[in-house]
């Protein structure tokens, strides 16, 4: 640190002490010297305290910059951190729609399936019903032929019967 960078009490008390030094030499004032001397001491003392002090300032600036430096890092990470999570979060939403589309088109599928399966069953039935019928009618028809034929034969065997009576 020069003379200009140091405190004003600092100038005064190198000057007080060099004017001390220089008159108890001069006198040969021992005392007036060593006090001179003490001034100096004082003054280089303060110039070195203030030297300390500001270094001591430019060190706390510097562990201020770290810190906030620091602090700013932990805030990336957790912002990343939260960013990651909510990236997480969405791709679980869009799984989970995802997958509740597939279910419900699976879902959809079978029901199609089983309405057509019990389309093709009621025209199954259907089919059985009329064929039943088919047959029905057909089995009434050859019935009714059937007893037109034995009324004929009746009629046959009773004519023949009365042929025989009287020819007998």
């Amino acid at each position: 640190m020069s003379n200009a960078d140091a405190p004003a009490g600092v100038l005064a008390d190198q000057i007080k002490g060099t004017l001390k030094s220089v008159a108890g030499a001069v006198t040969g004032n021992d005392d007036l010297k060593r006090e001179g001397e003490l001034h100096k001491e004082k003054a280089e003392a303060t110039v070195e305290a203030v030297k300390l002090e500001t270094e001591a300032e430019r060190e706390q600036a510097k562990a201020e910059v770290i810190a906030r430096e620091k602090e700013i890092e932990v805030e990336q990470q957790r912002v990343a951190a939260e960013v990651a999570a909510e990236q997480r979060e969405q791709q679980a939403e869009i799984n989970r729609v995802y997958e509740q589309q597939r279910i419900e088109a699976e879902s959809a599928q079978r029901e199609a399936a089983l309405e057509r399966q019990k389309t093709a069953e009621k025209q199954a039935a259907a089919q059985q019903l009329r064929t039943a019928a088919e047959d029905r009618t057909r089995a009434e028809q050859d019935a009714a032929r059937l007893e037109a034929e034995a009324q004929q034969a009746k009629a046959t065997a009773a004519a023949l019967a009365e042929i025989d009576e009287e020819s007998a």
